[in-house]
C-alpha cells in the first residue's frame, strides 16, 4: 500500500535491454502474453482486495474504539467534563450503532477513499465519506429533533470520526511500508528515448514506493514513422521480467501509442504515462467529458466559492476560539514583555496578502524597541539579514530580547497573528505571508502564490520552517497552491502541533 524506485541492477546505471527483440506477432509470444495477463490481472485484483480489506478493518477498528471511548466517558470513567460533553454531543443511541458502521464503509466507498494510490490518503475524501454517512443515519432526527442539536452532531460526528480515520489510515501506511520496506509490489518497465536522462526519471519518482523498474527500453531516432524496433520487444520483455506495469516517459507516434496500449491490455499490465516536463509534474490530469467529447483536464479552478466561504467560515470561528482560551497566555506574555522592556508588546510589519494588498502583520515583539535602526544603521549587519533570505540566526542577533528568544523557539510570537485572521488579513491555513522584496523568489509563480491568503501555519512551516530556504520553500508553497483543497488545510492543522512541540524549524 504504500509508494521507493529500486532497479534490477546498479543505482548509477539505468537497467537495459540486452536480448535482441523478437517479433511480437510469433504464437507463443501471443500465448505468454495472454498467461501473463491472466497472472496480472489476478494480482492486481488480489493487491486491490487486501488494500480495501486492510483499510475497512482500520475504519472499523478506529469507529468501535471512539464508540468505546464514548461510552465510557458518558459513564462518567473520565470525569464529570467528559461526561457533560459527551452527554451533550453524542447521547445514547447516537447515529444508530451498527447503523453508522454499514453507512460509514458504503460513504467512504462511494467517494473512492478505498482506491488505489493516494485516494486512500485524501483527506478530503474521507472527510466526504464520513459526512456522507452522517446524513443518512442523522436524515430522520433531523424532522424530530432540533435542528440545532443534530447539526451540532453532525459537525461533532465528522470532525472526530474523519479525523480518527485520516491518522489512523496515516499510521498503517506507514506500518505497511516498513514492514515491506524495499519489496515493492508491482515490476515496471520504463520506455524512454535513448539519450534522455535517466537521471532525471529517477529524480522525479525517488519517493515512489508502489513498482519497482526492472528493465528499460530505449527508443531510437524519431526521424522516421511506424512502430520503433525496440518498442516491438515489449511483449517479450513483460514476459522475461514478468512485469505487471508499463511506464511510457516518452512522446509515442499514433501507431507506437496505439501499439503500446494494446500490448498492455493483451498483457493485463497498468500504462502509466510520465509527465512531458518536470513542470506539469503537480498537474493531476482527469478525463472529461465536454459536449460529447473526451478531453483531458489537466487543470481545474481550486478557489471555489464554496471552499473560500467554508475556508473563511472555519478561520473565523477557529481565530476566535484560539484567542479565548488563549486568552490567560496572552495576558502572561504581555507582561514578561512590558516587564523586559520597553515599548509595545505587539511588533507589526508590512506584508503581503492576498491579491499583492500589503496589511500589518502581528507578532509579540521579541526584539528591542529600536530593533530596526540598528538594522538599518548597521550596514555590515542588514548584508547578513539580506543575504540570509531577509532573516538573522537568532544565536548572533543583537536585536532579540531574552523573552523574544523564548517566544520564537516555541513560536508564540505568531499567536497575534489570530487577531490579523479575524480581521481578515489572514487564514489559519495559507502560504506564510512574506516582506515585499521576497515575492522575486517566487518568479513567475507569484501570481498563485498571491491568490490565496497568508496563513499562521503552512506546508513551509510544519516542513522545517527557517531549515528550508529559498528556492525550496517557493516551490513547497507553490506546490501547495496548485492541490489547495480544504482536505489539505485540515491536514496542515493536525501536523502543525506536532511541529511546534518539537521546535523543527524554530529559532
Amino acid at each position: 500500500m504504500g509508494i521507493t524506485v529500486e532497479t534490477s541492477q546498479a543505482k548509477e546505471h539505468s537497467p537495459e535491454l540486452t536480448s535482441a527483440p523478437v517479433p511480437s506477432t510469433h504464437p507463443l509470444k501471443i500465448a505468454g502474453a495472454h498467461r501473463r495477463a491472466q497472472h496480472n490481472i489476478s494480482q492486481h485484483w488480489f493487491r486491490d482486495a487486501k488494500r480495501v480489506l486492510v483499510l475497512i478493518a482500520a475504519d472499523l477498528a478506529t469507529y468501535f474504539a471512539l464508540r468505546t471511548l464514548v461510552r465510557g466517558a458518558r459513564d462518567g470513567q473520565f470525569g464529570s467534563a467528559a461526561t457533560d460533553l459527551a452527554t451533550a454531543l453524542f447521547d445514547r443511541g447516537f447515529l444508530g450503532g451498527q447503523e453508522f458502521t454499514v453507512a460509514l464503509v458504503l460513504s467512504l466507498m462511494l467517494v473512492g477513499a478505498y482506491g488505489a494510490g493516494e485516494r486512500r490518503q485524501d483527506t478530503g475524501r474521507v472527510l466526504s465519506g464520513t459526512a456522507l454517512a452522517a446524513l443518512m443515519v442523522l436524515y430522520q432526527a433531523a424532522w424530530q429533533r432540533q435542528l440545532a442539536v443534530v447539526s451540532l452532531q453532525f459537525v461533532a460526528t465528522v470532525a472526530v470520526v474523519g479525523t480518527a480515520l485520516v491518522g489512523v489510515r496515516w499510521l498503517v501506511d506507514r506500518f505497511v511500508r516498513r514492514v515491506r520496506k524495499n519489496r515493492p509490489p508491482s515490476r515496471a518497465i520504463l520506455v524512454m528515448h535513448d539519450g534522455a536522462s535517466w537521471q532525471g526519471v529517477r529524480d522525479h519518482l525517488f519517493d515512489v514506493r508502489e513498482f519497482c523498474i526492472h528493465d528499460t527500453i530505449r527508443l531510437g531516432d524519431r526521424t522516421s514513422g511506424g512502430i520503433d524496433k525496440a518498442l516491438k520487444s515489449l511483449v517479450g520483455v513483460i514476459g522475461y521480467r514478468e512485469a505487471d506495469t508499463v511506464i511510457l516517459w516518452t512522446d509515442l507516434n499514433d501507431e507506437e501509442f496505439a501499439y503500446a496500449v494494446d500490448v498492455a491490455l493483451a498483457s493485463g499490465c497498468r500504462l502509466l504515462a510520465g509527465p512531458r516536463t518536470p513542470a506539469t509534474a503537480g498537474i493531476q490530469p482527469k478525463s472529461v467529458w465536454v459536449d460529447g467529447h473526451a478531453l483531458i483536464e489537466l487543470t481545474a479552478p481550486r478557489l471555489q466559492a464554496w471552499q473560500l466561504v467554508v475556508k473563511r467560515t472555519i478561520d473565523i470561528v477557529g481565530a476566535a476560539l484560539g484567542l479565548i482560551v488563549l486568552s490567560p497566555v496572552f495576558a502572561v506574555l504581555t507582561a514578561w514583555i512590558r516587564l523586559e522592556s520597553a515599548g509595545p508588546v505587539f511588533f507589526s510589519q508590512t506584508r503581503l496578502g492576498r491579491r499583492g494588498r500589503p496589511f500589518q502583520c502581528l507578532k509579540f515583539r521579541s526584539m528591542r524597541r529600536d530593533a530596526e535602526a540598528m538594522l538599518t544603521s548597521d550596514p555590515e549587519l542588514h548584508a547578513a539579514y539580506v543575504e540570509n533570505h531577509f532573516k538573522l540566526p537568532a544565536e548572533s542577533d543583537p536585536r532579540i530580547t531574552r523573552s523574544g528568544r523564548f517566544l520564537r523557539r516555541t513560536s508564540l510570537d505568531e499567536l497575534p497573528q489570530l487577531i490579523n485572521v479575524v480581521l481578515g488579513h489572514m487564514s489559519l491555513v495559507g502560504p506564510r505571508p512574506i516582506v515585499p522584496d521576497e515575492i522575486e523568489h517566487y518568479g513567475g509563480g507569484a501570481p498563485l502564490f498571491l491568490s490565496l491568503k497568508p496563513g499562521v501555519t503552512g506546508v513551509w512551516a510544519v516542513g522545517g520552517r527557517s531549515e528550508i530556504g529559498y528556492p525550496d520553500r517557493a516551490r513547497m508553497e507553490l506546490e501547495y497552491m496548485r492541490t489547495w483543497g480544504l482536505g489539505t488545510d485540515l491536514g496542515i492543522l493536525l501536523r502543525t502541533l506536532p511541529a511546534v512541540m518539537l521546535r523543527r524549524g524554530a529559532h
